[in-house]
């Protein structure tokens, strides 16, 4: 992804902010019994003023409870929901860099009209192309979901409606830019009066994948299809009502960033997938439809 990166290292680092500055030389050895600590096993408390907790003795580390007792977080662990600290773990992670933040922001001015209301919108990220089971992109893996047709998109839609007859915006992204293009064809012949928001200079290179850009379109870069995807994000979070396919791991994360950090009151999903995964469940929590 980070291929001939101008900002930074050909890593994740090239676009967003490190995970940590810690480095293997800050790591206190293991028989340092003054600055370090050896649990005996995940369920064992420890001393939070010990610089350096080794967490097994084995070749693969152990996962620890009491999660929370460390974060400085008020209550204890079952006074958080997991779908907010899942929802904060991806914050953290993909907090970008400055030169991709204004890349972002820029997208977003271009693409967001100024009276859009998030309390009136619907979000349709449809992913497509290599996703789908049967799929002739070359180079790409296997697919793994039984993508339904647009029609389908366009169903859910008129589920919302009738629950909500003041919706006026539907915000439509994929990186599928012949799925996109028809669905919003469909949107003008069948519900003329909603107001389609695109995302604005969308590269839509019709991967999930951000190898070999070169192959799929022409003069594509991956930082442009990092910028394309978090403003397509971004955009989502201006929306209270989602049509999604929860066996794409991209659209279940704009449900669960939707439901924490998004605009509107409330957050309702229909999944429209034929197929899930454990992460599904998290974009199918809360006020979840089904028609």
């Amino acid at each position: 992804m980070a291929k001939g990166c101008q900002h930074g290292p050909e890593t994740r680092e090239c676009y967003f902010e490190p995970l940590t500055h810690c480095q293997l030389s800050h790591v206190n050895l293991a028989n340092d019994t003054i600055n370090s600590y050896t649990m005996k096993n995940e369920k064992e408390d420890y001393d939070r003023n010990k610089r350096t907790v080794y967490t097994s003795h084995k070749l693969w580390f152990r996962l620890i409870n009491k999660k929370y007792s460390w974060t400085s977080l008020p209550g204890i662990e079952r006074d958080h929901s997991q779908i907010q600290i899942m929802a904060s773990m991806l914050a953290y992670y993909f907090r970008p860099k400055p030169w991709l933040r204004q890349q972002i922001d820029e997208r977003i001015h271009k693409s967001i009209p100024a009276d859009l209301n998030p309390e009136r919108t619907v979000g349709v990220p449809i992913r497509r192309s290599d996703k789908c089971f049967g799929h002739n992109v070359t180079g790409s893996a296997r697919g793994e979901l039984d993508c339904p047709p647009l029609e389908e998109y366009l169903q859910g839609i008129r589920h919302f409606l009738l629950f909500d007859p003041l919706i006026e915006n539907v915000i439509v992204t994929s990186e599928d830019k012949t799925a996109c293009d028809e669905f919003v064809v469909l949107m003008k012949k069948e519900l003329p009066l909603l107001r389609v928001v695109l995302n604005v200079g969308d590269v839509q290179q019709g991967t999930g994948s951000g190898s070999k850009l070169e192959s799929y379109v022409e003069g594509a870069g991956n930082a442009d299809v990092v910028a394309s995807a978090l403003t397509s994000l971004h955009l989502h979070l201006r929306a209270k009502y989602f049509i999604l396919t929860t066996k794409s791991t991209w659209t279940s994360t704009i449900g669960v960033m939707a439901r924490v950090y998004g605009f509107a009151t409330d957050i309702y999903a229909i999944d429209i997938g034929k197929n899930t995964n454990a992460f599904s469940a998290y974009a199918r929590s809360g006020k979840y439809c089904v028609f």
